[in-house]
């Protein structure tokens, strides 16, 4: 038993290794278990602790870079913490993961209006509100943002 037990391991290892398993895979972690660990990361957040929000979301995204929602978290706490070079690389992460993500390119717009980069961040909104139903609150954040930068 031991040894099948140490074959598993090694096979799930190997795949880790070869880039066709995850560290979620390897160690057999739940979505439960990952998203439970990120509502922690979220408390600390909300609480100002940064450093420890970005901890624990770069944690996440270490053992499932195949979920956006790690990324986009990654990318709200690399804004929070002034890095917006660290935000944009994360919210790309998360659109190459799940490229119909509105909130995601919402998430890089913001990104990009801080960094001067108001084209792009155009786009961005623009692509956000062709995703987003009529409804959403989130694309009455995206039309006005649309709307305030299309004056300027």
């Amino acid at each position: 038993m031991a040894d099948e037990s140490d074959a598993a391991i090694a096979q799930r290892l190997q795949k880790w290794a070869d880039g066709k398993a995850t560290l979620k895979d390897v160690r057999g972690y739940s979505d439960e278990e990952l998203y439970s660990i990120a509502r922690m990361g979220y408390f600390f957040f909300y609480q100002g602790k940064v450093n420890e929000a970005r901890t624990v979301f770069q944690g996440l995204y270490a053992i499932n870079p195949t979920d956006a929602y790690f990324a986009k978290a990654l990318g709200v706490v690399e804004m929070a913490a002034s890095n917006p070079t660290g935000a944009l690389a994360a919210y790309d992460v998360a659109l190459k993961i799940s490229p119909q993500d509105a909130s995601a390119y919402a998430g890089r717009a913001e990104v990009r209006l801080a960094q001067g980069q108001k084209a792009p961040a155009l786009d961005d909104l623009r692509r956000a509100q062709q995703l987003l139903a009529d409804g959403n609150p989130l694309k009455d954040k995206v039309l006005s943002m649309i709307d305030r930068l299309s004056r300027k």
